[in-house]
């Protein structure tokens, strides 16, 4: 399968997935060990989740600058500082006495994670013919989709058998293998127009996310509801600031610009709900096995297991059925089989099994790997490629904030079983609040197949509006 590229090329692209590949297991591998972080480090569930969407808030902090960072460093000398960034915060997160000194490492981590993702899709776009980059984007889900695969799984054993913190150790030294295979075969990819970089607009997003995600994930629990509802308006107001600000810049640092493309900010919103959805179902199936199945780390992540090798292999199968079909043939059976699987685990109970959950969780996940890798390069495709870096950068944002806000709503709404049954046991609550969550879960891919409907058409055209600059 040669797909108009030459084998140098095809080197750095593995390479690049390498470090893709590390960090989507650095998530994937977190979750089993959340309700054990919670009994080690004392920290109850809307605490603990930090560690998952205080990850996606960070990412989306940083990936607004990935234009600029991809302008102004080599594709080698930014892959490879990356990486080491993320080496030093998995040691520090291995070796946390407490929980805010974890969060540093998981942050750390994350500001890596948020400069490189971009950037690899970015290449792997450009390098590859358009003709064939669904299918392209297709391996790319495929090598990805073994993170989510092997993670929970893997770790559930580790957790049960060595800890958690043995997970960060492992991290580590992969990160130091990858930064070795990069500084052997990893070349410079040119291309890149640089990017701005405006202060300003760092700390408008900065603070506004940070404040809006505060105030989502606290909505339930506060005994502030003022403060919280003040932390959500402010937050809303100064990331709209940052949007108008981008609009009027000659030089934005985030190019929301692109968005005026119809199929384009269609496939944007249609990302970011499937995201939103998957993070908070990775965070709550575990907790849900664990806490009000009884059953261990490692079960629950065996349970996990099944759907993400089928999704993988969905990936790569729905993007060469993309370059051939188009976007409605494809992603609509996808984005509904997603949608009962979400309805699937809204039915869950006290009286479910892991292995039914396994099940539930497989119908979610196939249908939404099947849905994600078309969907996404339909967007890309209806922009020029000098926009795709913006682009990558756009969508990334978008989804990073959707996963975080997701997952912190998620487990808010969760948590409002002990409003709804204050006089029931904690093992009650736990229940009511699984369902609470998988009720919201389906909602919100219900949301995606609605707009999907709504947005595709069966033919492959678009009109383009697509702006280089502002």
């Amino acid at each position: 399968m040669k797909l108009g590229i030459n084998r140098k090329q095809w080197i750095m692209v593995i390479v690049l997935l390498m470090g893709t590949l590390l960090a989507v297991l650095n998530m994937s591998v977190v979750t089993p060990a959340l309700p054990s972080i919670m009994k080690d480090l004392g920290v109850d569930s809307t605490t603990v989740q930090w560690l998952s969407s205080g990850y996606s808030l960070v990412e989306a902090m940083v990936i607004p600058l990935a234009a600029f960072l991809m302008g102004r460093f080599s594709t080698r000398r930014l892959f490879i500082g990356c990486i080491s960034l993320f080496a030093a915060g998995s040691l520090v997160a291995a070796f946390a006495p407490t929980f805010p000194l974890l969060m540093v490492g998981r942050v750390l981590q994350a500001l890596c994670t948020g400069a490189i993702m971009p950037m690899v899709t970015a290449v792997i776009l450009l390098v590859f013919p358009k003709e064939s980059r669904g299918t392209a984007m297709g391996i790319t889900g495929l090598v990805v989709g073994f993170a989510p695969a092997l993670g929970p799984s893997v770790s559930g054993v580790i957790i049960d058998s060595f800890g958690w913190r043995t997970l960060f150790v492992i991290m580590a030294v992969v990160s130091l293998i990858v930064i070795a295979l990069a500084a052997v075969y990893l070349r410079n990819f040119d291309g890149f127009q640089p990017g701005a970089f405006d202060p300003v607009s760092v700390l408008l997003s900065s603070i506004g996310l940070a404040c809006l995600l505060y105030g989502l994930s606290t909505f339930t629990s506060t005994s502030n509801m003022v403060l919280t509802v003040a932390l959500i308006v402010v937050g809303v107001l100064l990331v709209a600031v940052f949007v108008r600000r981008q609009l009027k810049a000659k030089e934005p640092m985030l190019r929301v610009g692109i968005l005026a493309n119809r199929t384009y900010a269609h496939s944007v919103i249609i990302v970011a709900c499937m995201q939103a959805a998957l993070m908070g179902c990775n965070v709550m199936v575990p907790m849900f096995i664990q806490t009000v199945l009884g059953a261990s780390a490692t079960a629950s992540g065996l349970a996990m297991l099944p759907g993400a090798l089928i999704g993988a292999c969905c990936g790569i199968v729905s993007g060469r059925m993309f370059d051939k079909y188009g976007i409605r043939k494809v992603a609509l059976p996808g984005l509904t089989v997603m949608t009962i699987g979400g309805v699937l685990m809204a039915l869950l109970g006290a009286d479910a099994s892991v292995v039914l959950t396994a099940c539930a969780y497989t119908v979610l996940y196939a249908g939404l790997m099947f849905a994600m890798t078309p969907v996404n390069t339909w967007g890309i495709n209806a922009l020029d490629n000098e926009n795709i870096g913006h682009a990558q950068s756009v969508t990334n944002t978008v989804g990073q904030i959707a996963s975080s806000m997701g997952t912190a709503l998620i487990v808010s709404v969760s948590a409002l079983s002990t409003t709804l049954a204050p006089t029931a046991t904690e093992h009650a609550q736990s229940i009511l609040g699984s369902t609470l969550a998988f009720a919201a879960i389906a909602v919100i891919l219900a949301a995606a197949l609605v707009t999907a409907l709504l947005a595709t058409r069966t033919h492959r055209g678009t009109t383009k509006r697509t702006f280089v600059g502002q």
